[in-house]
């Protein structure tokens, strides 16, 4: 899903398989939804545990969430003005 650009945000991989994921990371399972609403609460082990989980590299998830974020602070400043 993320190398075929179909993931724009964290929460769009919720259905992938959540309860085995969260206990991979060692986390349970409403704090996993948790931090896919809000990637900034993911940490960088929680973002290296899940791409050698997917087989994917790391940067990838940092990009998403990076976007994420930033589109978040874009729509926080429009609605202050």
């Amino acid at each position: 899903m993320f190398l075929a650009g179909s993931v724009s945000k964290m929460k769009d991989i919720e259905d992938l398989y959540p309860t085995n994921i969260a206990k991979a990371l060692k986390i349970n399972h409403s704090r996993y939804i948790e931090k896919l609403r809000n990637p900034g609460k993911f940490t960088f082990e929680h973002i290296w545990q899940l791409s050698k989980l997917l087989e994917i590299d790391m940067q990838l998830i940092i990009d998403i969430i990076r976007k994420e974020l930033q589109s978040n602070t874009t729509v926080s400043k429009k609605k202050s003005l």
